[in-house]
């Protein structure tokens, strides 16, 4: 339970951020959407909202949750729902470090981010 500890004085977040170095066609980015809502399901989440931006390599994603969660356990849910491996290993030392701003997506000056989900609350 010691690993824990490691982000208690890091502020919660409710909004995970996923960098994926592809660009899915629209059947596979919906799927990617449904998969996401019933992974973060799994582990008593409900997403509120996803969008996207398109990056130089393919696409980020910003998918807010009903609920914040601590440093490492959203590192974690970012990895379970894609997010590069790589940049998962730099979130978790920059966690280990106390880094306020551990979890950075670098977007261009002109990048614009599209609602693609939105959760119905009727």
């Amino acid at each position: 339970m010691q690993k824990r500890n490691i982000s208690a004085s890091l502020p919660k977040e409710n909004v995970l951020k996923v960098d994926k170095d592809y660009e899915p066609d629209s059947a596979l980015q919906r799927q990617y959407v449904q998969d996401t809502i019933i992974t973060l399901a799994g582990h008593n989440l409900k997403v509120v909202w996803i969008k996207t931006s398109k990056t130089q390599h393919g696409r980020h994603y910003y998918i807010k949750i009903n609920r914040p969660v601590d440093a490492l356990r959203t590192n974690e849910l970012q990895y379970l729902i894609g997010d590069d491996p790589k940049r998962v290993a730099y979130n978790e030392a920059r966690i280990r470090s106390s880094l306020r701003g551990w979890n950075k997506l670098f977007e261009g000056l002109d990048a614009k981010l599209a609602t693609i989900y939105r959760l119905s609350y009727t």
